[in-house]
């Protein structure tokens, strides 16, 4: 099994630890970070756990999580009994829809608190109308972001390709 170099098990801690505030548990974040730079770029979960120095158990967990954000998916590898796994191609963007999903969850939540204060002094909603303006912009303006980012992204993946046949 593969040995993480000391800069390379600094990178992988430093994603988790980037990702852990949004949500993340620390070893889903290793997992992720891991498998970012690893060469082959998937895994079985049993090759994570013993390169990351982590019990089978949390990475089986953790897989789970991952398979379920999107971010991670199988990887066939011939010969291979053990499933692997890489991330996912468009993970990240699976990830930038579901929070999409929250935050127009959460605009809907102020919305829902500005009925029930109708009628109150505008000095006690001003916080909740700031707050549903808020989230109305993000909603408005995140799924545009999300389109030129689907357009850069092909441009990037055509420019890949066409290193390739250089």
């Amino acid at each position: 099994m593969q040995r993480l170099s000391p800069p390379l098990a600094a990178f992988v801690e430093e994603v988790a630890l980037f990702l852990e505030p949004g949500g993340m548990p620390r070893i889903a974040g290793r997992i992720v970070g891991y498998l970012l730079v690893c060469d082959p770029p998937h895994r079985s979960a049993a090759q994570l756990a013993e390169e990351l120095s982590v019990s089978r158990g949390s990475v089986s967990t953790m897989v789970r999580m991952l398979r379920t954000t999107g971010l991670l998916e199988p990887a066939p590898v011939p010969g291979e009994r053990a499933i692997h796994l890489r991330l996912s191609d468009d993970g990240f963007e699976a990830v930038f829809e579901h929070q999409i999903r929250q935050v127009s969850a959460f605009g809907e939540l102020a919305s829902k608190g500005l009925t029930v204060l109708r009628g109150a002094p505008s000095e006690r909603t001003r916080r909740l109308r700031l707050l549903a303006a808020l989230y109305g912009f993000y909603e408005r303006e995140m799924p545009g972001l999300l389109e030129r980012w689907r357009t850069e992204r092909a441009r990037i993946i055509r420019d890949f390709a066409a290193e390739g046949s250089e």
